[in-house]
């Protein structure tokens, strides 16, 4: 299935809405551990089971490799802007800091997944996504509404797991080349294949592009003859490798290992105009895995994962952010006569390595997991129940129930409620002047309920929701005085008639600080998001349009930013049986917009590339 949301009315580019409607679509489905292609229509992050898509209630977004390769030399920031639900900010283009809003939540309040492993940094509380390269990623999933009584602290507006090239069939080698706008180039590689009781995947990448200056905006700078500070262009490039490698050791019993290494180098305009400012990232993400199954229906998996976030910057003194977070899992999956049970229990370690002198370095968070999930005729069904113990504020106790009921063959109900937190970072307990160690972490309750159609190649979904955020910890201070509540409606439509498929979707939502009737900062009340393609024999076209409704900059409803639309092409021509030509237009109005008060956004680009990818 293939969806995309969409927010609008009060959009002031409704105009560019009857150009044609041209976006690469994403497919709707539910989430956790990778379960393969979408042809075996299941998914893990929304279980942290392989579920088959009608058996979920949550709302997920699953993008497969196909639309990952059509989206180019997009980011994975950019990428997640043109899904439902989802506004996405960058500072500055291509590599620079990024903040993602998820049904109006916080940046902070979205957990990112790799491989099943937790990836953010534990200093600013917030994920990690402007440093993983699209190149090695093989599918991504979406997981919309709190998700705390499955993956613990963050997960107040839904979850995003990544999960890195796989391996199948017999061995093959895929590469990609190309060029274009701000000197930007790519070049990927990679060979996968299967052998007897070995799967196996490996890639390595290169992206470098000029850029644009960061600081280009005319109202924040306000540049004239005399002076033109940080007026050149801040690149960024990129290098990044991944592999997986599984070994079946007997029928039901596997071993296997992944990971995911990128370094980048990203320059950014501060310091004053002399100053040459850029930082350097480095994210690592190691996972090693061992799934037995004890019997016909009762299966064991052990998990042990590291991620590292390390952030140097040069400005003009050098700092330092590094986040290191080790987490065990053991995980057991139990098919019961009706339904199936999760029992789990987890163990997380976070450590903080930096040149700003910390009072706490470490905290550590044990958890107990519980979920049942099952269907019987028209019913189906999900719940779960977990308790985090953390070592800085105690314990936290969350649950989530959802029901769906499929009163005609193309009609189904769906309703959910459920709890989720997020722990303080270390920033806000512990920053030198800032921090507050009695903060308690902030809590939130979420109701919703949908109605799903489908019929065909297509489906329609309507949702409502219903989001209560207590003990909000603003971005400016360190104390719990916020409350806040996000209520939204989504709207989706897909169809999927070879050679045509296209998507729909409007997010209409009202992010509200409830201490003040204040709109919630860089938050948007309307987004709509629009995809078309057609492939015709050899050939494959299309386009996205994305619109972005009215937010303010601040806390206090100054700086109001104006709605735009991005509309982006893209084309692919199929030379030989593996070999096709590719290319993209993207912001191709040339729009000038700011998704932050003052940074600039790169204008009109143009990519083309060659891709060689057997069958």
């Amino acid at each position: 299935m293939h969806r995309i949301c969409a927010h609008s009315m009060r959009i002031p580019i409704l105009a560019s809405l009857v150009m044609p409607a041209v976006l690469s679509a994403t497919s709707v489905v539910h989430a956790g551990e990778d379960p393969g292609p979408l042809a075996f229509a299941v998914v893990v992050t929304a279980t942290r089971q392989t579920t088959r898509l009608n058996d979920i209630i949550a709302d997920v977004t699953v993008i497969d490799r196909e639309e990952i390769e059509e989206a180019g030399p997009t980011t994975l920031p950019q990428l997640l802007s043109r899904q439902p639900g989802l506004h996405v900010i960058d500072n500055g283009g291509v590599g620079k800091n990024t903040s993602i809003f998820l049904r109006g939540t916080g940046n902070g309040h979205t957990l990112l997944l790799v491989d099943g492993v937790p990836f953010g940094s534990a200093t600013g509380g917030t994920p990690s996504l402007h440093n993983l390269p699209l190149s090695q990623i093989e599918r991504i999933e979406i997981l919309r509404g709190p998700a705390s009584s499955l993956y613990g602290s963050d997960a107040i507006g839904g979850v995003i797991q990544v999960f890195t090239r796989r391996g199948t069939g017999p061995a093959k080698l895929n590469a990609y080349a190309g060029i274009g706008s701000h000197r930007t180039a790519e070049a990927q590689a990679g060979v996968s294949g299967a052998s007897g009781p070995w799967s196996y995947s490996f890639a390595a990448s290169s992206y470098s592009t000029g850029g644009v200056s960061v600081a280009a905006d005319p109202v924040r700078y306000r540049i004239t003859a005399s002076s033109v500070p940080n007026a050149d262009a801040d690149g960024y490039r990129n290098t990044a490798y991944s592999g997986r490698a599984t070994y079946q050791l007997a029928a039901g019993h596997e071993v296997g290992a992944t990971v995911l290494e990128a370094s980048s180098r990203n320059a950014y305009d501060g310091g004053g105009a002399l100053v040459d400012a850029y930082n350097r990232d480095k994210s690592r993400v190691y996972g090693v895995h061992l799934r037995n199954r004890l019997s016909e229906d009762w299966t064991s998996t052990l998990r042990w994962g590291l991620s590292e976030d390390n952030a140097t910057n040069f400005a003009p003194a050098r700092t330092q952010f590094a986040t290191t977070q080790t987490q065990w899992t053991w995980q057991h999956d139990v098919r019961l006569p009706v339904g199936s049970l999760l029992l789990a229990v987890e163990n997380l370690d976070q450590a903080v390595t930096s040149t700003t002198n910390y009072a706490v370095k470490n905290r550590t968070v044990r958890s107990l997991i519980a979920g049942y999930q099952g269907s019987v005729g028209a019913h189906s069904w999900q719940a779960a129940l977990r308790h985090d113990d953390n070592s800085q504020f105690g314990g936290r106790s969350t649950g989530s129930l959802g029901y769906g009921y499929r009163f005609a063959t193309e009609w189904q109900v769906r309703a959910a409620m459920g709890t989720a937190f997020k722990a303080p970072s270390f920033n806000q307990l512990y920053f030198p002047g800032f921090g507050n160690a009695a903060l308690k972490p902030e809590e939130a309750r979420n109701r919703e309920a949908s109605l799903n159609w489908e019929r065909g190649g297509q489906q329609a979904a309507l949702t409502l929701f219903d989001n209560r955020i207590t003990n909000m910890i603003p971005s400016s201070v360190a104390v719990n005085i916020g409350q806040a509540r996000i209520t939204g409606t989504s709207l989706a439509y897909g169809v999927s008639l070879a050679p045509w498929r296209a998507d729909a979707a409007l997010d209409l939502m009202r992010p509200v600080d409830e201490t003040n009737g204040n709109r919630l900062q860089r938050r948007p009340s309307e987004m709509l998001k629009l995809a078309l393609s057609y492939a015709p024999g050899p050939w494959k076209a299309g386009g996205e349009i994305t619109a972005i409704g009215r937010r303010y900059d601040t806390t206090t409803q100054t700086r109001a930013m104006g709605g735009y639309s991005v509309t982006n092409l893209f084309a692919a021509y199929q030379l030989a049986k593996d070999w096709a030509f590719e290319g993209r237009i993207n912001n191709l109005f040339d729009r000038v917009y700011e998704n932050a008060w003052a940074y600039a956004v790169p204008d009109r680009t143009v990519f083309v590339g060659l891709r060689y990818t057997p069958e």
